[in-house]
């Protein structure tokens, strides 16, 4: 008899995030064939009409159940809270009706109702911390330091994130760097005790360059093609990317700047910032998940740099997993999670220091200097990122706890 777990997120699966970071574990621990999962998540309206039906004849094929409540993104505190009641409810009619043997919560609110029923009902329960949350807040503006209401749900966080680390049964954090900086905070007892480290992986049988048959018509063949993916704001400097591709110009003439993402709106308020020439050389456009692998094949590197902050000593960009995985050099700062090790142990490309001309003119030239030498970029993914090993990670993790 499979044993039954619950799961419960509030990204939603319709998300690209969740096509490539919740579904891949998901299905790869179902097909194990010990487990039933039942998956609870938060799903945005427009996100879900696209992409509902897709799921859900993915997740037939599987030991799995999908229950979702309808997500606001605009909403405030008020709703989010009402979320969580909302979420907390089905789940304790999911207890109820199953004998769940295990909950595995993503992120820091999704783990307010895991750590409520390892109280009450005894029910083992995984903090999936996908980073910092609290502090990545903090750090990237959303909530401000000079607002007394941000603070108090800083605080509160907190100290619940000191309940989950010490109360939860597993945790699972996605950099050495967090492992290290938790075990400070902490008692390295305490953290090597239940914490396994599973970075973002990728499907690197689904990001393989060599599957790649029909190329999209997106660029001219004598294009210089670097590609960026994923959300603008926050986190991401876009303005700092855009400047960096404007100083490579001068020794790549025919350089282009591809942005796959869905935020155009955001996008083109920086592009404002720009003349049309300056414009010219850079292209945009919203893709779906699928494609992405079509338009990474395209181009000769992959580009994205992220704000520094101490919260993102905990992140692991999805999109270095697929990039590598693609067999693309990486353009990014240093500082971030585990990259530098990555970057410096195993050459996966070019690390700057500061958001400078000189330093996007150094990167340049190191960048041109390591494309005359074969790099195996893909090896780095199949040796740290492949999703097959994280799934294992997360079998081990379910056949140690579930009961």
């Amino acid at each position: 008899m499979n044993k039954n777990t619950l799961y419960i997120t509030f990204d939603g699966l319709s998300d690209p995030l969740g096509q490539s970071q919740i579904l891949p574990y998901l299905i790869g621990i179902a097909k194990q064939g010990e487990y039933h999962i039942t998956i609870l998540s938060c799903e945005k309206t427009d996100a879900l009409r696209i992409e509902k039906e897709n799921i859900e004849k993915l997740l037939s094929q599987f030991s799995i159940n999908w229950i979702y409540i309808p997500y606001d993104k605009e909403g405030n505190f008020l709703t989010r809270f009402l979320y969580i009641q909302k979420l907390a409810r089905m789940a304790k009619k999911i207890v109820q009706l199953k004998k769940i043997s295990l909950i595995h919560c993503r992120s820091y609110l999704a783990s307010l109702i895991g750590l409520r029923f390892k109280e009450k009902y005894n029910i083992p329960f995984v903090f999936d911390m996908r980073g910092y949350w609290a502090d990545e807040r903090m750090d990237g503006n959303i909530w401000r330091r000079s607002n007394i209401l941000h603070n108090v749900f800083y605080h509160y966080f907190k100290s619940k994130e000191k309940q989950y680390i010490q109360k939860s049964d597993a945790i699972v954090s996605l950099t050495y760097a967090a492992y290290k900086d938790l075990s400070s905070r902490f008692t390295e007892k305490l953290i090597s005790s239940k914490t396994i480290v599973i970075p973002c992986c990728t499907n690197t049988d689904y990001f393989n360059k060599e599957q790649i048959q029909n190329l999209l018509p997106t660029i001219s063949e004598n294009d210089f093609l670097i590609i960026y993916t994923g959300s603008i704001g926050t986190w991401y400097y876009t303005k700092e990317m855009i400047d960096c591709i404007l100083v490579w110009k001068q020794k790549i003439p025919n350089i282009k700047l591809l942005i796959l993402t869905r935020d155009i709106k955001e996008l083109n308020l920086t592009l404002q910032n720009y003349t049309s020439e300056e414009r010219s050389i850079i292209q945009f456009q919203s893709a779906s998940y699928l494609d992405v692998p079509n338009y990474l094949a395209l181009a000769k590197a992959s580009l994205f740099f992220i704000k520094p902050a101490y919260s993102k000593i905990a992140s692991s960009p999805t999109k270095m997993a697929e990039c590598w995985s693609m067999n693309l050099p990486i353009i990014t700062n240093s500082g971030i999670g585990d990259n530098d090790i990555y970057f410096k142990q195993n050459e996966g490309g070019i690390l700057i220091n500061s958001f400078t001309k000189e330093s996007y003119e150094k990167a340049c030239d190191e960048f041109l200097r390591q494309l005359k030498k074969e790099v195996n970029y893909r090896k780095i993914a199949l040796d740290h990122f492949d999703v097959k090993t994280a799934i294992q990670k997360y079998v081990q993790v379910y056949d140690r706890l579930s009961r």
